[in-house]
C-alpha cells in the first residue's frame, strides 16, 4: 500500500519537500506520495477518513487527535520556532497586556497552534479561557477584521503578519517562545508507524535532506513556495529565513509541554476530559533515519 503524506501550507517543510521532484520521485519507490491540500486544519479529518497516513503540523493536533479516540503519534519534531508576530492587536486599540484582552475578541486559525499558543499564554497570565472571545476564522477573513477594526486582536505570523504590519500599526502582546515553544511536528496513525517503519524512516530522511538545503538557500526554497496561499517568493523569504530548520527526536521535553498544555485544554474545556500524551510520541523512527 502507497502511504500518503499531507502537505499544506501551514506545515513550510512539507510543502517545500513535496515541491522537490527529484525528493518526492525517491519517495514514491519507497512507497510514499504526497497529497497537497489547502489547510492544516483539515489534518484530523483527512487521518480520520483514509485519506492520510502521515502527516506534519503544528502541535496541537496531535492533542486533539488524542482526545477524539483517534491513535497517532509524533514521530519526529522541529526546534522551537520562535517566528515574527504572534497575539496581535492595533497600537491604537488600547490593549497594552493580556489582562485587558478581557471580554475581548481574538481570531485563530482553525484547529492549529494558535489554540495551543493562546491557551499557554493566558494560563500563564492568570486567566481563563472564557475570560476572552476566542473564535476559530479562516486566516484571510480574520485578517479582513482585524484590518477593519472590527476584530480586537489576531494570532498572525509571517507572512500574514507583515501583510497586516505593512497596513496598520501593530502591538505584539506574545510572541511563540515562553510558554508554548511552537514547534512543527510530523505524526501519523500508530498502526502505521508499527507496520511500516522503512517508510517512516525514508521520510524522515528526506524531511532532514531537504531541511537542510533550505537553511542552506532559503531563496531557492522561497521560489518553491511562490503563490503558496497567494504570497510571492519574496513574501515568504522572511519567513524561511527567520525560523530554524532541521528535525529532532521528539525528547522528554516536548512530551512534558504537550501533557502541560493537554492539562490546560482540559482545565479551559477545550477537550472533553484530560487525556495522557504518552502514547502519542514515538521515538524508534529517528534512531532509525540515517
Amino acid at each position: 500500500m502507497t502511504l500518503v503524506v499531507g502537505a499544506h501550507p501551514q506545515n513550510l517543510s512539507l510543502s517545500i519537500l513535496a515541491r522537490r521532484p527529484k525528493s518526492v520521485a525517491a519517495l514514491r519507490e519507497k512507497g510514499l506520495t504526497f497529497f497537497v491540500y489547502g489547510a492544516g486544519s483539515q489534518t484530523i479529518p483527512l487521518l480520520k477518513a483514509g485519506v492520510l497516513h502521515l502527516a506534519g503540523t503544528g502541535a496541537t493536533p496531535p492533542i486533539l487527535a488524542k482526545a477524539e479516540g483517534l491513535a497517532t503519534a509524533v514521530f519526529g519534531m522541529s526546534g522551537p520556532r520562535p517566528e515574527r508576530g504572534g497575539l496581535v492587536v492595533r497600537e491604537a486599540s488600547g490593549i497594552r497586556s493580556l489582562s485587558d484582552l478581557r471580554g475581548k475578541g481574538i481570531g485563530l486559525m482553525p484547529i492549529s497552534w494558535h489554540t495551543q499558543f493562546l491557551a499557554a499564554e493566558l494560563d500563564a497570565a492568570g486567566l481563563r479561557w472564557s475570560d476572552v472571545c476566542a473564535s476559530e476564522i479562516i486566516p484571510v477573513t480574520a485578517k479582513d477584521a482585524f484590518l477593519e477594526g472590527l476584530l480586537d486582536a489576531i494570532v498572525a505570523t509571517d507572512p500574514l503578519y507583515s501583510q497586516i504590519a505593512g497596513k496598520v500599526t501593530t502591538r505584539v502582546l506574545a510572541a511563540p517562545g515562553a510558554a508554548f515553544s511552537n514547534r512543527s511536528v510530523y505524526w501519523g496513525l500508530s498502526e502505521v508507524l508499527r507496520d511500516r517503519p522503512d517508510a517512516v524512516s525514508a521520510l524522515l530522511n528526506a524531511l532532514i535532506e531537504s531541511d537542510r538545503a533550505t537553511a542552506n538557500n532559503p531563496r531557492e526554497a522561497a521560489a518553491l513556495l511562490a503563490g503558496l496561499n497567494g504570497s510571492s517568493a519574496e513574501e515568504w523569504l522572511p519567513a524561511l529565513m527567520s525560523r530554524p530548520w532541521g528535525v529532532d527526536a521528539p525528547d522528554d521535553g516536548f512530551l512534558a509541554e504537550q501533557q502541560a498544555h493537554a492539562n490546560i485544554f482540559a482545565k479551559f474545556g477545550l477537550i472533553p476530559h484530560a487525556i495522557d500524551v504518552t502514547d502519542t510520541v514515538d521515538r524508534t523512527h529517528f534512531s532509525a533515519a540515517a
